[in-house]
């Protein structure tokens, strides 16, 4: 067999497998496999709360934040504060997608850390009973590195 012809060969087997499915990402489907029934809400809501996980040190006893809808390159602000405790909450709308930025101080350097999550509702009716609405995502992690 030439070459020519085991590349095409090896080409379309590539291709069939990847249409195939067998390595594509995480499809919401995936969630059923985490589903906890005491999650649940008895109704879809609209909102639920962001949690982002912080640093809170001797020379972060503050920690600015900046929520963004979409990425940050966006640039669009839905929200600022200050956070004082190592997890800050913030009541955010459902099926949306965040970017948050913490500004830490190091010395006389400043450093901003980043995380970006879907905060999305799930339908457990089938699994849990009718109706269940449970939340996914919306959780960040800007925790400086010890």
């Amino acid at each position: 067999m030439s070459g020519k012809k085991l590349y095409t060969k090896i080409l379309s087997l590539a291709l069939l497998v990847l249409v195939s499915g067998k390595f594509t990402s995480c499809e919401p489907e995936d969630w059923v496999l985490s589903v906890d029934c005491n999650d649940c809400y008895g109704y879809a809501p609209d909102s639920a709360d962001l949690i982002v996980k912080l640093t809170i040190n001797a020379e972060n006893d503050s920690v600015p934040l900046t929520f963004y809808l979409g990425s940050y390159e966006d640039g669009v602000i839905d929200w600022q504060d200050t956070a004082t405790t190592e997890e800050f909450y913030l009541y955010s709308k459902m099926n949306s997608s965040y970017t948050v930025r913490a500004t830490y101080q190091s010395g006389n350097r400043i450093i901003e850390a980043f995380d970006a999550d879907d905060m999305n509702l799930y339908n457990a009716g089938e699994e849990c009973g009718s109706p269940c609405y449970i939340v996914k995502g919306g959780i960040f992690d800007l925790q400086l590195l010890e």
